[in-house]
């Protein structure tokens, strides 16, 4: 692991992350500084009240003013999980259904049976096929021009299907792709998709078979094959 003690060294270890974020580059300097010394200023300028009878809450902006691109701003976790692992999570954490619903303002049932909740769940799991066309319709409805960042991970994702998902002719502004621990095998099928993105800066292949095989050479062609 790089060990990160300046600024310069921030944007060696991280430059491709930030530019697949959007982050303006005015920001960067200011993010490092703030995640160098773990400040969590947002409720200095934010605040979150309820609305709509408490059925939902709302950001609120309560500082004087605030220029555009002028300001970044951490936010901790209130849980990080894996999709397919979140059901179980669920189910077997200790007061997490409860502490996410009071967050989104979503009613439960206590007594219910969280068992059948997290079967429920598990049923109802996405097609890649969906997942993608919900992704991209969701990057339209924010008024973006394409989508930028997309993870399809752990969805069984192997050569074929990868080439069936066809992302260079839907999805040709992508920034970011993860296709984090799919059955990926041939670097063959990853070199001719990504050769199509031509707006591609980072690309996760962690956890496919593709890894096993191509040895520690695989980034290097990977790098050379990025249209950027």
């Amino acid at each position: 692991m790089v060990a990160i003690e300046s600024y310069d060294d921030f944007l060696n270890v991280h430059g491709m992350l930030l530019t697949a974020t959007g982050l303006p580059v005015s920001l960067y300097k200011q993010l490092f500084q703030k995640l160098s010394a773990e400040t969590f200023d947002g409720g200095d300028f934010f605040q979150i009240e309820p609305c709509e009878d408490g059925r939902q809450r709302r950001l609120v902006l309560t500082a004087d003013s605030m220029p555009k691109e002028s300001n970044v701003f951490l936010i901790d976790h209130a849980w990080t999980f894996r999709l397919p692992d979140a059901p179980k999570q669920l189910s077997e954490v200790p007061g997490l259904v409860e502490r996410m619903a009071s967050l989104m303002c979503v009613d439960i049932d206590l007594e219910e049976d969280t068992e059948d909740t997290a079967r429920d769940l598990n049923d109802d799991k996405m097609t890649v096929e969906e997942i993608l066309e919900a992704e991209i319709r969701r990057a339209k409805e924010m008024g973006e021009d394409g989508l930028k960042w997309l993870e399809l991970e752990e969805l069984n994702i192997d050569d074929d299907k990868l080439l069936a998902l066809d992302l260079p002719h839907k999805c040709p502004n992508l920034i970011a792709l993860s296709l984090l621990g799919n059955k990926i095998a041939k670097l063959e099928t990853i070199l001719e998709e990504i050769s199509k993105l031509k707006d591609l800066r980072a690309l996760w292949l962690n956890d496919n078979p593709v890894l096993e095989k191509c040895g520690r050479h695989m980034a290097e062609v990977i790098l050379q094959a990025f249209p950027k």
